[in-house]
């Protein structure tokens, strides 16, 4: 039984996260420093939360993530000469898209039950579902509140709250075609734009013209990050099929279970003719370690894994395209592109 009391918020006695935590930026050591700053601001906007909550939001943030989101928001305002003078602004909003993500992210876990998050305990496992609802949704709140006392700009309110409708969209578009073994690669493709990709999107944006680019850059901005949030994504669902658990720091093919299918195993269930993979996978909550292995092996064995990895490559090779015509080569751009290769190529 958890008691309240034992709860009381310790955010100003505890440490924030250490330079080590943000190691996934240690070749790129100017983002890295606004990284740290970003979850410094997000730490100023929690720490006055008291009680179990206070603690779950001090858990949520104390493991930050890779943080790409915040950090293409000032990638891309590197591209403006005008950035240097917005810089602590910026930085607000990027700390705004990371709690607007990790939103997302709790309440994701509440939703398949998901054990783990970056390596620990989630919130729903580790407060319960209630708490982990209402922290959601104060994350919510806070990054609106935020993004909206740092821009003048209300295009930018309204593509926030756009973006927000298309993540609950994208999130419930999935379950329309719930335990559907005839889902094909387009109708994944557009539903991990809303669940994914529209966020990236969203980011670069805010980057881009937050920091002077006029609308139609911006929104060129946006059309890259939603490239780029395709190939997170993608490569995302590839992780389940090549890397543990303990690795990728969540649980893996728990989608299996809720039938919510990926590009590895869609392209291994079209090369299935004797359907065995099908009859596996129809056994949905019932599946057993056993057969989740089972089918692990045979998403591998029919070139699911290898027909993922080449999509991604091609989403890789349209973000790059598109970035290489609209921006001069310089060194933020070659950070973007280098990144972008390390997204495909990452192992977590």
């Amino acid at each position: 039984m958890i008691k309240i009391s034992s709860f009381k918020n310790k955010l100003n006695q505890e440490k924030l996260p250490d330079k080590k935590q943000f190691a996934f930026w240690d070749d790129y050591p100017l983002i890295q420093k606004d990284m740290i700053a970003v979850n410094e601001i997000i730490f100023n906007h929690i720490s006055h939360v008291n009680g179990i909550m206070g603690q779950a939001l001090y858990d949520t943030f104390s493991v930050p993530g890779k943080m790409l989101r915040p950090a293409f928001v000032m990638l891309f305002s590197q591209f403006s000469k005008k950035a240097k003078f917005k810089h602590k602004q910026l930085l607000n909003i990027a700390a705004s898209i990371e709690m607007l993500h990790n939103a997302t992210l709790i309440h994701d876990d509440i939703i398949d039950e998901s054990d783990l998050r970056h390596g620990q305990p989630s919130i729903q496992a580790k407060y319960g579902k209630h708490i982990a609802v209402y922290a959601g949704d104060y994350l919510f709140a806070v990054s609106l509140s935020i993004l909206s006392a740092n821009t003048k700009n209300i295009s930018t309110l309204q593509r926030d709250s756009q973006t927000m409708e298309a993540i609950l969209l994208g999130e419930t578009e999935q379950y329309n075609f719930v335990y559907d073994t005839s889902i094909t690669i387009d109708q994944y493709l557009e539903h991990i734009k809303g669940k994914t990709s529209v966020l990236f999107g969203l980011a670069c944006l805010l980057g881009s013209f937050e920091s002077g680019a006029g609308i139609r850059q911006a929104l060129k901005a946006q059309k890259f990050g939603e490239y780029l949030g395709q190939v997170f994504q993608i490569r995302d669902d590839i992780l389940d099929y090549t890397t543990s658990a303990q690795n990728l720091k969540k649980p893996v093919l728990l989608d299996v279970k809720d039938g919510v299918y990926s590009a590895p195993l869609i392209f291994a269930l079209q090369n299935d003719p004797q359907q065995k993979l099908h009859k596996l996978v129809s056994y949905g909550k019932k599946l057993t370690n056993s057969q989740l292995h089972e089918i692990d092996q045979l998403v591998k064995e029919y070139g699911g894994v290898k027909q993922a990895s080449q999509l991604a490559d091609q989403y890789t090779e349209k973000a790059l395209s598109y970035l290489q015509k609209h921006w001069p080569e310089n060194k933020t751009r070659q950070q973007i592109e280098s990144l972008t290769h390390q997204l495909l190529d990452r192992k977590y």
